[in-house]
This record gives structure tokens, sequence and C-alpha cells, in this order.
């Protein structure tokens, strides 16, 4: 239950909608009791009296009816007010959400797969909206209604009213108690079961064509039906609880009724003819409370899933960021030596091994350095701490001659351009796919320019030129295709330094050879860090970095490398 606590401090922001729609459910279902208690008083009272007795008629019928017409009216604005509250209190719930999943950095991100975080955004979150909807506003109302009842009643016979108002008030105690016992166990596994599904369902549409390749769809297949059959057994044991809980309502109102029915029997309710029909009124009153019972029990049956939804959602909230930007220094656009790493060392999250130990390396503005070394080695870590995904473990990492924690996100964001090995397509136009390397408009003959330089020049060839739709549902791109887009969009930035990982990979060597002419002659007045293993025109850059296993091992120029015996870089040219 401590797991609801920050989601009930939401509620502050609609606490007046929420307490009307209160007020609303607490009148309505008062109407709704009170119609069918009076109605029952009314037909035994006109019944005793006869058609021949003069009986008024007027004032008993016009409560009915008046009843009647107030418990539709409050009913459908209850469920206006609390439902437009609760649907903008889960939309300010998303929005706190999304705004905590923004600082996160990759590593962080990386622990969930981004069809679990949808479906924490999304379906945990949607399952919220039956902690005001269907728990905390009719246990309320049930409460506020049962003492109104017997408030009421208690000017007829105080004993009678005090019973029934007690039996309804443990009623209404035991059976959220029992039913959130019941449905605690399998709310958490039903929970994990059905974001279980959509997972692989996910992963199964997503994962389609290697499915296929590899004749691995029916494996999957299999799982994807387990699962499903799993989520539906779950299910279907709910259902089977709800159902218990309104058979169980009933029967419980029945011996309410029952005995009501016999003690107001015996009840001192005056020697007049009207006796029976104050007994029908207490009997009636007791059957109205069935209204009170029934939406409980399967409500508490449900809190056992509301609980396992906060806990995932509240997950997602506390994870905090790698990294925080707190700081407000300005660079220095005047200073020559740009980048300076002293005695860097870093691990990644969750690994043993140092990905960078003891790095010492100084950048000059202006300065083309290559980043080499195999596989695995730590080439591309140093590009992860410049812009701050990761901070280094120990040691000094300096940008314009200042630490770079100083500086705050905006100002480090504006000097670099960073092009990963993984270029996101995002689901839009070409021309948006294009505008997002830069803040500034771009022109679309700067597009069309760019995009024949990189060799993409056959997408403009479509009828709908820079509006053909890319990403799902829009023509897919292949690897090399991808890595032409991101090289677009490097093109289009114009950031100080320039950061590229493996920016010709997945190209052949003629088409390798002519995008690295476009880069170097995009950053002939800026600092350019690449990181490669291929040795395509590598004699162009100023300084040649070798690592292996995450230590610097060889620094210089292409001539200087090469003068080194038994050096790794020497070894390596040879090799190719």
């Amino acid at each position: 239950m401590r797991a609801l606590f920050p989601f009930l401090r939401l509620f502050k922001f609609a606490k007046l909608p929420l307490f009307l729609g209160l007020l609303l459910m607490i009148i309505g279902l008062g109407s709704s009791i009170g119609l069918l208690t009076v109605s029952g008083w009314f037909l035994a009272a006109t019944a005793i009296a006869g058609l021949g007795t003069l009986f008024n008629f007027f004032y008993p019928s016009a409560s009915v009816r008046g009843l009647a017409i107030s418990r539709t009216v409050f009913r459908y604005f209850e469920k206006l007010v609390t439902h437009d509250a609760t649907f903008r209190i889960l939309a300010k719930l998303r929005v706190q959400v999304f705004e905590k999943i923004i600082p996160l950095s990759p590593a962080v991100l990386n622990r969930y797969r981004n069809s679990d975080l949808l479906n924490r955004l999304v379906a945990d979150v949607d399952t919220l909206d039956s902690l005001y909807l269907r728990l905390i506003a009719p246990f309320v109302s049930a409460i506020v209604v049962i003492l109104a009842i017997t408030l009421g009643l208690s000017f007829i016979n105080s004993s009678l009213a005090l019973g029934l108002g007690a039996a309804l008030l443990i009623l209404v105690l035991s059976i959220p108690t029992i039913f959130y016992q019941l449905g605690k166990k399998f709310g958490e596994q039903l929970v994990f079961s059905r974001a279980q599904y959509r997972n692989r369902f996910l992963e199964f549409i997503q994962a389609q064509a290697e499915l296929l390749l590899f004749n691995a769809e029916n494996e999957l297949r299999e799982k994807l039906t387990e699962n499903e059959q799993d989520w539906q057994n779950k299910q279907q044991k709910e259902a089977d609880l709800s159902g218990l809980s309104s058979a169980l309502s009933l029967f419980l109102n029945g011996l309410i009724i029952a005995a009501m029915l016999y003690f107001s029997a015996q009840a001192d309710l005056g020697n007049s003819e009207y006796r029976m029909a104050f007994i029908a009124l207490f009997a009636f009153a007791a059957l109205a409370s069935f209204e009170i019972l029934m939406p409980l029990g399967a409500a508490f049956l449900h809190i056992g899933q509301v609980i396992a939804s906060a806990e995932r959602v509240t997950d997602i909230i506390e994870q905090q960021p790698l990294v925080v930007f707190d700081g407000n220094a300005e660079l220095d656009s005047n200073t020559s030596t740009l980048i300076e790493a002293k005695d860097l060392f870093f691990t990644y999250p969750e690994r043993r091994n140092p990905a960078l130990e003891n790095l010492n390396l100084t950048i000059q503005k202006g300065q083309k350095v290559a980043i080499l070394g195999k596989t695995g080695s730590g080439k591309s870590t140093l590009l992860q701490l410049l812009v701050r995904n990761y901070d280094a473990d120990q040691g000094q990492l300096h940008l314009a001659g200042k630490p770079i924690a100083d500086y705050a996100e905006e100002t480090l964001r504006k000097q670099f351009c960073f092009l990963t090995q993984r270029v996101h397509v995002f689901s839009d136009t070409l021309r948006q796919n294009l505008q997002f390397a830069s803040a500034l408009e771009i022109s679309d003959e700067k597009m069309s320019e760019v995009l024949t330089q990189v060799g993409l020049a056959k997408l403009l060839e479509q009828e709908q030129g820079l509006d053909i739709w890319l990403g799902d549902g829009g023509r897919p791109l292949s690897g090399g295709e991808q890595r032409r887009l991101g090289l677009a969009r490097i093109l289009l930035n114009d950031a100080p330094i320039l950061l590229l990982d493996e920016p010709t990979e997945g190209l052949d060597r003629e088409t390798e050879r002519q995008i690295l002419r476009l880069i170097l002659a995009h950053a002939e007045n800026k600092t350019l860090i690449m990181v490669t293993h291929r040795l395509t025109a590598i004699e162009q850059f100023d300084t040649l970095c070798v690592i292996d296993e995450a230590k610097l091992i060889e620094k210089g120029s292409y001539t200087e490398l090469l003068q080194l015996e038994k050096g790794f870089f020497k070894q390596l040219a040879e090799r190719v």
C-alpha cells in the first residue's frame, strides 16, 4: 500500500474537481438508496391504505420522482467531473514520468526495453485510474451514505437504524479486506504477464524478418501463445473472484434483509395501521444497501494490480541520472587547447573491466584526430565522456580549460555534433529527418545538395521529394543508407566540434573515400575526432591515437607512428 502514497499526492492538482466528484457520487448513491427505500414504503403504505381511503399520494410520489431524476443527474455529472479530473491527473503523471526519463543517460535507459518503457508509460499508468474511480471514491461514499442512512432511519427507530448501520459498516470494512488479500496474490503476476505478452508481441513484430530468415518464427510464436494463455488464465481467475464477490455481496445483502425483516417485525414501530409500511421501509433500506456493497469487492480485487503498476511506474520515477548538469560556465572560444584529459579512468556501470585507464590526451583547437583500435578496446568511450553520457570515475576532463562538468547542458550540446554508430531514422518525412540536424531552418536547396553529396539523391527521385516518409510505415532504409543519412546531418550541422563514431562503417572503399573527403572539407575550420578501425585516408589526420585494452599505447602523426619499430599501428598498416 505504501507504493500508492506518491500517487495519492497527485490528487492535490485536482482537489476541487475530485471533491466535487466525490460529493456528487455521495448524493447520487444516497438518491439511489433513498429511491428504493421511499418506493418500498410508498408501495406498502398505498396497499395498506387502499383506493377508498383518503391518503396523501402527492408527497411520496413526488419524492420518488425527484429521487429518480436526481439519481440520474448526479450520476451523470459525477462521471463527467471525476473522469475528467482523473484523466488530467494521469496526464500529469505521464508528463512527470517523461520528465524523469529525459535526463536519464543511455546507460540507465538501456536497463529497460523500449516496449517495457512504453508499457509502463501507458498501460501501468492507465491502471492507476482505478485508484480514485474504483477504490477511494466508492469506499468513502459508502461510509458517508451508511452514516446518512443510519441517521435518517434513527428518527423512526434508533435501535434498528444502528443495527443496520453497524452491519453495513462491518461489511464495508471486511469485504474490501477479504478481496484485497485474495487479489494481491495474483495482481502482480497479472500485470507482469500482461507486460511480458506485450513485450514479446512487439519483439515478434520487429524481428519478423530475422525470424523468417532463420526459420525461428514458430518457436517465438509458441512462447507468445504460452504467454497469452498464462495471461488469459490469470484474467479468468480474476473474473472468477469478481463473480465470487458479487455472489457474496448478494448473499450477505439477503441476510441483512432477512435480519431486518425479523427485527423490524419485533420492534416497536407504533400501533398505527401503517406499521407494516415502516417494516417495508427498513427492509427496502437493507435491500438498497446492495448498491453500497456491490462495487467494493471487485474494486479491491484490482488493488493488487494497482499496487504492482504503481511499483513499476515508481521504479522509473526513482531512477537517478548518472550525470547531473548543474554548471553555468561560459566557453572561452579563444583558447588554443580545446580538450585535455588527465589520468582519465572509467568503467561502464555493471562491468568489471575498465573502458579507459590512465588516459592522458591533449587536443588543440582545429585538430583532426583519429582514434584507432580493436573492437571493444575503449575507442568510443572518450566520445561518450565528452558529451557527458557518462562521467569519468577518476581523473580530469577539460573543455577549453574548464572541467567539462562546469558547463550547462545547453552550452555543452552546442559545442558538439555527435554521430553514433547507430543512426536513428525518425518516423517522419525526409525533410524533418534532416531538419533535426540544426536549430535553424534549412533550405530545401541545401538539403538536396547534401543528399546528393552523400549519395542519397535517389530519395529525391520519388514523387514526394523531401516529403517522402521514412521509418515505420514509410520507406525503409538500408544500413548503408542510414549511415549516409547520419552523415548528411553532420554536414548540415554547424557545431565547432565533430565527434564521429565509425562514420563509414558498412560503406564500400570508394564511397568511404568520398565521404571522408566531404567530412574533412566540412571540418576544415572545426575540430574533428573520429573513431575508426579502418585506415582509409587516415594519413590526412593531424594526430592518430591508438587505444588497446583501455590504454592509450601510441600517439602521433601518420608518419611518426609508421616509424615506430614493432608499433601497433605499423603492424596494422602492414596487414592492410
